[in-house]
């Protein structure tokens, strides 16, 4: 068992689930405690499937802080809105709080009340917060006490920006991102454009013309480039249960070769476990990433119009959710990053 006590808040959602299932067979942790009002009472196997047998018969509880406290690090998988009532008295307490929703990923307040529709309950805990992106925050991750999630989309887009934009390549004309993502993205909830009648065979846009992560990819993005980047998002819904595939198109103010663009992605992402930068010509594929916590980024140049194509395939509730989460918990706690990652 491992020396670190850990508790999944809201653990029978999708990414919750898969919280579980990456702690159950974690080495360095023991996972401890899970909530679930809907299933409070419950045996975790009877709501899990393929756990080990301790962590099978772990019995979900209700959510209460004082046995909350009784864990070194609280996973807070749940609606945005709600995760902030538990990560205030949590963090008074002195736990270590990594927090799945969007509560504490953006650093202006007002922009949480624009793109969720009521005030953040939590302002004097956004400076607090880090952005927990590993491959862009891992110095901050390791000092932080509470660690925000990027979401599924801003992860996938951000990893395939991130060296195109440190190394100022791009134009002021702005950023257009278009993204594909599995059903699950939008949790459990049983809503009618869902059903597996209304997805089959079927595919639509939505979240238009200003989804809600739109407001953590300006920030991070302008943070990036050190200037305001005009970005253009557009998400779709397709008929898969998990991943995303992310397509950018940018507008470059530099001459350069693919082979030359390709070196500096791989020179960037050089000692990242979880990132692979695909050869010239290959482009990724959602099948390649699900159930993992891996990212794998394409690039193409379109030297003549100075165009720069962007791709990068995630499952949205791997790297985009549990196992980015698990990499944050171990940067944190001082463990091998990929520990308990390797599928």
């Amino acid at each position: 068992m491992g020396s670190y006590r850990v508790a999944v808040v809201g653990a029978a959602g999708y990414a919750g689930e898969d919280l579980v299932r990456l702690l159950s067979r974690h080495p360095g942790v023991t996972l401890w405690l899970l909530t679930s009002r809907m299933h409070r009472g419950k045996r975790a196997e009877e709501v899990i499937s393929g756990l080990p047998d301790a962590a099978g018969e772990l019995v979900f509880e209700e959510p209460e802080i004082s046995r909350l406290c009784q864990a070194d690090l609280i996973f807070l998988a749940l609606p945005h809105g709600t995760a902030a009532e538990y990560a205030v008295p949590l963090r008074e307490a002195g736990k270590i709080v990594i927090d799945l929703s969007a509560d504490f990923r953006l650093r202006n307040p007002r922009r949480y009340e624009v793109d969720y529709g009521w005030s953040h309950p939590a302002p004097m805990l956004l400076s607090k917060a880090v952005y927990a992106l590993p491959e862009l925050r891992r110095q901050r991750i390791r000092q932080a006490d509470l660690l925000a999630m990027p979401g599924c989309y801003p992860t996938s887009i951000l990893l395939a920006l991130y060296p195109a934009l440190a190394a100022g390549w791009l134009r002021e004309e702005g950023i257009v991102a278009c993204s594909l993502s599995g059903t699950s993205g939008a949790g459990r909830r049983p809503e009618v454009p869902l059903l597996f009648s209304e997805m089959s065979e079927n595919a639509r846009p939505y979240g238009v013309p200003r989804h809600r992560h739109m407001a953590e990819m300006e920030q991070e993005i302008d943070l990036l480039a050190g200037r305001k980047v005009d970005l253009t998002f557009v998400p779709h819904l397709i008929p898969l249960a998990r991943g995303i595939l992310s397509t950018i198109v940018c507008s470059l103010g530099v001459d350069i070769r693919p082979e030359d663009a390709r070196a500096h992605y791989l020179s960037s992402y050089r000692d990242e476990a979880f990132v692979r930068v695909l050869p010239l010509g290959d482009l990724p594929a959602i099948r390649h990433v699900v159930r993992t916590n891996r990212a794998e980024i394409a690039l193409e140049c379109d030297v003549a119009r100075r165009r720069l194509f962007l791709f990068c395939a995630i499952d949205n509730l791997g790297k985009g959710a549990a196992g980015q989460a698990v990499q944050a918990m171990n940067i944190r706690l001082g463990l091998p990053e990929e520990e308990g990652l390797l599928w």
